[in-house]
């Protein structure tokens, strides 16, 4: 049985109360959800709290989603983020970062070492971390929504799945995005400029 092709089944299941469909689910988007939360956070601990607070919440509310049409990955992507909101809200210490090392592309790793290890290994360490550092400090400048849509852009979410996990017209998440990218251009370039 392929999850994937199963998802909307594997749902329908959980919404009844199926512990091993809800636990296939987990599986499927638990690293996809761990690399997001991490991606904004930077903190190893505070991603693992935020992702099993994320997967709680949804195992909670699942009984409430039976027999509405449920789009699941949107769904959790939403508590995720409002989870991370709200975290940021009362502890006003998580970093925007979004993007993960360009070289791990494997949904199922994620460890304490993964940042490290990337750029440990891998030839042109100088001009990766300060890449990485550019877009981190790009990132930062820009409003927390916009800078979650590019995030969600670069996860590969099409317009109405972000459309739906910030809770936002079609629409708004496509005029927000058109502006985040001129915005992220034009910060970066300018970073990168002061910083030559």
């Amino acid at each position: 049985m392929n999850v994937v092709e199963n998802e909307a089944q594997l749902v329908n299941d959980a919404c009844h109360g199926s512990l091993d469909a809800f636990e296939s689910l987990v599986k499927l988007y638990e690293p996809r959800i761990r690399r997001m939360i991490y991606g904004m956070t930077q903190d190893v601990q505070l991603t693992q709290d935020l992702c099993q607070d994320t997967f709680l919440a949804a195992y909670r509310a699942l009984p409430r989603m039976e027999d509405k049409d449920l789009r699941f990955a949107p769904w959790l992507y939403r508590i995720a983020l409002n989870l991370v909101r709200s975290e940021w809200r009362r502890h006003k210490h998580i970093k925007m970062v979004p993007f993960s090392s360009p070289l791990v592309n494997d949904d199922s790793s994620f460890d304490d070492q993964q940042g490290e290890d990337f750029l440990v290994s891998n030839e042109h360490f100088e001009e990766q971390v300060m890449q990485r550092e550019l877009v981190r400090r790009t990132l930062a400048q820009l409003p927390e929504s916009s800078a979650m849509c590019l995030l969600l852009d670069a996860e590969g979410f099409s317009y109405n799945e972000i459309a739906e996990a910030l809770q936002d017209s079609l629409s708004a998440v496509r005029s927000r995005l058109s502006r985040a990218r001129q915005a992220f251009q034009r910060i970066y370039s300018r970073l990168d400029q002061e910083g030559r």
